[in-house]
C-alpha cells in the first residue's frame, strides 16, 4: 500500500491536472524531464519546496517522476493527503471544459492509463481517478474525468 507523509495516509485517489500551457509551449523541449524540470522551477519560485505534482507525462507519452509518490502533493489546495498528483502537457490550450481529446494526445492517454493500472497493482488497493476541477472552480485538466475510464 502507498502511504504519504510522517502520519503515513494511505493514497486513495489519484488526481488529473492539465499544465494549462499555451498551445505548443511544449514543443521548445526536448524532453520530458526538461519539461518537469520548467514546472518545477515554477513552482519553486511561488514559494513551494518541489514541484507539486508526483508524474508528469508529456504529449508523446512519456513519464517523468517529480515528488516521491510517499510524499504529500501540493497540487489542489485542501485535497493533497492521500492523493497522487498526475499532471499532463495539453497540446493545445484549455480555455473550456471539453473532451480528453480536443487537449491532449492519444499516446498521453494510452501512456496515463496504462500508468494508473501500474500504479493501481503497486497499491495493492482499488484507486478513485478524478479531476482538479472535482475540487476547485478551475478547467484543469480540461474535461470530466470518469474514473471507470481510467481504471
Amino acid at each position: 500500500m502507498i502511504v504519504q507523509g510522517n502520519a503515513r495516509r494511505p493514497v486513495d485517489r489519484v488526481m488529473l491536472h492539465t499544465l494549462a500551457v499555451p498551445t505548443d509551449w511544449y514543443t521548445r523541449f526536448d524532453c520530458v524531464e526538461d519539461i518537469t524540470d520548467e514546472v518545477r522551477r515554477w513552482h519553486v519560485k511561488r514559494g513551494w519546496r518541489d514541484i507539486g505534482y508526483h508524474r508528469l507525462f508529456d504529449p508523446q507519452g512519456d513519464m517523468a517522476e517529480g515528488r516521491s509518490l510517499y510524499e504529500i502533493g501540493a497540487g489542489c489546495s485542501g485535497e493533497n493527503r492521500g492523493v497522487i498528483h498526475i499532471a499532463m502537457c495539453n497540446v493545445k490550450e484549455v480555455t473550456r471544459i471539453g473532451e480528453f481529446d480536443e487537449f491532449y494526445t492519444r499516446e498521453t492517454r494510452v501512456a496515463v492509463r496504462d500508468y494508473l493500472l501500474e500504479l493501481e497493482e503497486l497499491h495493492g488497493e482499488p484507486l478513485t481517478v478524478v479531476g482538479h476541477n472535482d475540487y476547485s472552480n478551475k478547467l484543469c485538466p480540461g474535461f470530466e474525468v470518469v474514473s471507470d475510464e481510467w481504471l
